[in-house]
């Protein structure tokens, strides 16, 4: 009888047991755009990262507003986040495109990045370029780290004034956008680069990207730097580039990239 009670009262207990329902997405979208507004800057970021992961639209105004946290991380997660939530209108690209001027490096990072990925940058290049000027060289490289995948010739006209910034990051950034455009014009332009260049980094940057041009067309000015400048390791670049090409010449394939062990890569190398 014992047993049976137990029984009956166990099979009860299970009967009346109700799992708790899951938040609607709904609900979800709305607590995490509440906790946009918390105290507490980590909980902020994580919010903003959540709602970029989760994908919903509505959550665009609010991580519109939260460009301007007073935290860097915040302002960084939600950036990061609009760049995967789908059409964007032409206040919030501007809105993203003001951030490449952030005072905190990884936030402009994140902008240029974003705009990058977006498919109407073209829109806001006058805003973009407009801050290739700017006194910090940090954002006239993440501008021009923004131009980056976009086949425009405006585009490649703008990074050409950039090989002669008085900076040598930025140079080094302009040889490897420029590089990665695929534009027959910029091998002249490398290869006077070449023999004017003062940065060893920036020298070995052009011998990189060379390799994804025919051999014929700079092949001289090549060697000649692969034999005779000051630098070891532009020199070993510049003969690791020459041997690359050659190789695929003669095998009549086209040129693939060698893996970038000198100089250490200051962009996204392919």
């Amino acid at each position: 009888m014992v047993f049976v009670l137990l029984s009956l009262c166990f099979a009860s207990v299970l009967g009346c047991y109700q799992p708790s329902a899951s938040p609607s997405p709904q609900r979800t979208v709305e607590t995490l755009l509440r906790l946009l507004h918390d105290r507490d800057a980590v909980a902020r970021r994580t919010a903003a990262e959540a709602l970029g992961k989760i994908g919903n639209p509505q959550a665009v105004p609010g991580l519109v507003v939260a460009l301007d946290d007073r935290s860097p991380i915040v302002r960084e997660a939600s950036v990061r986040s609009l760049g995967g939530l789908g059409p964007l209108d032409m206040g919030t690209r501007v809105h993203i495109a003001e951030l490449l001027v952030d005072p905190v490096q990884p936030v402009r990072t994140a902008a240029a990045q974003t705009l990058g990925s977006l498919d109407s940058t073209k829109e806001i290049w006058p805003l973009a370029m407009s801050q290739l000027a700017d006194a910090d060289p940090e954002v006239r490289r993440a501008v021009i780290q923004a131009f980056e995948s976009i086949d425009s010739p405006e585009v490649v006209r703008a990074l050409v004034g950039s090989l002669h910034d008085p900076d040598p990051q930025v140079r080094r950034t302009a040889v490897a956008v420029l590089g990665e455009s695929g534009d027959s014009k910029v091998v002249e332009l490398f290869r006077e680069q070449l023999k004017a260049e003062s940065s060893a980094n920036v020298r070995g940057e052009i011998a990189y990207r060379l390799q994804f041009f025919s051999e014929g067309e700079f092949g001289e000015g090549l060697r000649f730097v692969a034999n005779h400048d000051e630098s070891a390791q532009v020199r070993r670049w510049a003969d690791q580039t020459l041997r690359g090409l050659l190789g695929a010449r003669d095998s009549g394939s086209r040129p693939q990239p060698i893996p970038p062990a000198v100089p250490e890569p200051s962009h996204r190398y392919p």
